[in-house]
């Protein structure tokens, strides 16, 4: 795990340098110690401490921060927990002392990693910071102090004690001196992490900026170009449902009320030959060729289609996960076998780990698919849920001890998001204004709950991403100091920088003479997304 300190004084004499504080033997002396500073049971090993001065060190194309050229202290160091047999390594980077703004922000990894790519929390003891590899102890065998470290303590401990550490480095090993600001940013697995924070540790951080198998079941197996073509009709016919053209779909609601994938009957499509890429979420992404494909829409196509986009159902007809939206995409759908020259279906590695290594406990990485039923989908969906629902599920909507502590939170999810339905962090704000709000009516609880947690759909947008297949499409790159200004000054949205405006949930944007936009709401639409 890593944390990084905000980069305006408070109680550091400015005139220190950054080069004579960036040393092992001063990181080591104002470690935190007191009982207060340290979670009980922790004990930091002072062996393990290092330090490394970075000047002008360039970030560049980041996806939610801006290009900038910065100076800090890389600091890493381990700590255990008694009895646990554990080693945990956690990476902090601190700013010049003139550059120092009082403020500690955390920031979420991404898939199985456990942190991004800047530092790794070793949970394993062996050096791995991939959670999948340290799950299971053996066959059979869950690691469960690892599960539950990943899934929020250690994220919690990063923060109580980098906390403690950033005011001590800044003062001389004094680690109550500065009052600081805490916040933590993080998308995809990094928005889990940031939402197990405001569900479980409110006190420590508290401004938060936060199918294959439906194919198989058909035994039919369109190809690849059936999808893509479904893709950039649905863009086409919906682009201009919200009131401009610009090849983005930002009124999915309209695109579900009016467009029909059974309109595509009959009607021809045409790719290229070319490759294929499955999801596979960096680490079981597969990449395969396709040839020169050319057709008529038929019934069993439609059928295909028409069930990924209506979401998995189980024998019964009942509705088991949420669906995405219609331009999101298909991901994972069909590839085509060279061997055959026929088309099939694949899955990503970590489809199968997560039924073998999470679920049965096995330590094997790859699963057979095939003969897989909606059944078993639906049991395996089940089976997590209670197994994790105490350290990996982030779906507990009671937000009151994070609003006591006047906490905020700032959470926004891609329209066209293909690894995480939108739909869902739809039902989460909607979960958590009936609890917080109960006795208010939907858009007075919305008002109300908009005070302290703002939901924002980003249309077009992709999984934490902008998105190739709608690429007029915005993506919010600045957030941070967005949330700075919410929470510090008490200014929402100043708009600095904007290239286009984002509606705050449940309002819906629509524009008047392709130019001027307005957000509209109106129960229709919210009816359509939930």
């Amino acid at each position: 795990m890593y944390g990084l300190v905000g980069s305006a004084l408070i109680g550091v004499a400015s005139a220190t340098s950054l080069s004579s504080l960036c040393t092992s033997d001063y990181v080591t002396s104002v470690l935190p110690t007191s009982a207060d500073d340290i979670p009980s049971g922790i004990t930091i090993d002072t062996s393990s401490v290092t330090a490394s001065t970075f000047t002008n060190y360039s970030v560049t194309d980041a996806t939610f921060w801006e290009d900038v050229n910065i100076n800090f202290c890389e600091i890493s160091f381990a700590y255990t927990h008694q009895n646990q047999d554990d080693r945990v390594v956690v990476q902090y980077w601190m700013p010049s002392p003139d550059a120092f703004n009082g403020r500690f922000l955390a920031t979420g990894g991404a898939a199985y990693t456990i942190n991004n790519g800047s530092g790794g929390a070793d949970m394993s003891g062996g050096g791995s910071s991939n959670f999948d590899d340290v799950v299971i102890l053996g066959n059979g065998t869950a690691n469960w102090p690892a599960i539950y470290n990943w899934g929020y303590q250690a994220i919690a401990e990063m923060t109580q004690i980098g906390k403690a550490f950033t005011s001590s480095f800044f003062n001389s090993g004094d680690s109550n001196s500065t009052d600081l600001y805490t916040y933590f940013v993080g998308c995809s697995e990094g928005g889990r992490e940031a939402m197990s924070q405001a569900q479980r540790a409110p006190e420590l951080s508290t401004n938060h900026l936060a199918p294959a198998v439906q194919i198989q079941t058909h035994d039919y197996y369109p190809p690849v170009c059936v999808f893509e073509t479904v893709l950039n009709a649905t863009i086409n016919a919906c682009d201009a449902m919200d009131g401009k053209i610009d090849g983005v779909v930002a009124r999915s609601d309209l695109c579900l009320q009016n467009f029909n994938v059974s309109s595509m009957l009959g009607k021809s499509y045409y790719c290229e030959a070319g490759s294929t890429s499955s999801l596979g979420l960096g680490y079981g992404k597969r990449d395969s060729a396709t040839p020169v494909q050319n057709g008529t829409f038929n019934e069993k196509d439609i059928e295909v289609v028409q069930d990924l986009l209506t979401g998995l159902k189980d024998s019964e007809g009942r509705l088991v996960y949420f669906p995405f939206q219609p331009a999101a995409g298909f991901g994972d759908t069909t590839v085509y076998d060279s061997d055959t020259d026929s088309w099939t279906i694949t899955s990503p590695d970590s489809n199968g780990e997560w039924v073998t290594k999470f679920l049965n406990w096995q330590n094997v990485t790859e699963m057979d698919m095939y003969g897989v039923t909606n059944d078993d989908l639906k049991m395996w969906i089940l089976k997590g849920m209670n197994l994790y629902g105490d350290s990996l599920q982030t779906t507990y909507p009671d937000l009151s001890d994070f609003y006591n502590k006047g906490g905020r939170l700032l959470h926004y999810h891609g329209e066209a998001d293909t690894s995480i339905p939108t739909t869902g962090s739809i039902h989460y704000h909607e979960s958590v204004r009936k609890i917080m709000y109960p006795d208010l009516d939907f858009e007075t609880g919305n008002d109300k709950l908009n005070d302290w947690y703002r939901f924002y759909i980003v249309p077009g947008a992709a999984h934490c991403a902008i998105n190739a297949d709608q690429p007029n499409a915005g993506f919010p790159r600045d957030n941070f100091a967005l949330m700075i200004d919410w929470v510090e000054n008490s200014v929402s949205g100043a708009n600095e920088g904007e290239v286009q405006q984002i509606c705050t949930w449940p309002a819906r944007p629509y524009w008047t003479d392709n130019t001027t936009m307005v957000c509209q709401q109106n129960a229709s639409s919210v009816s359509a997304m939930l």
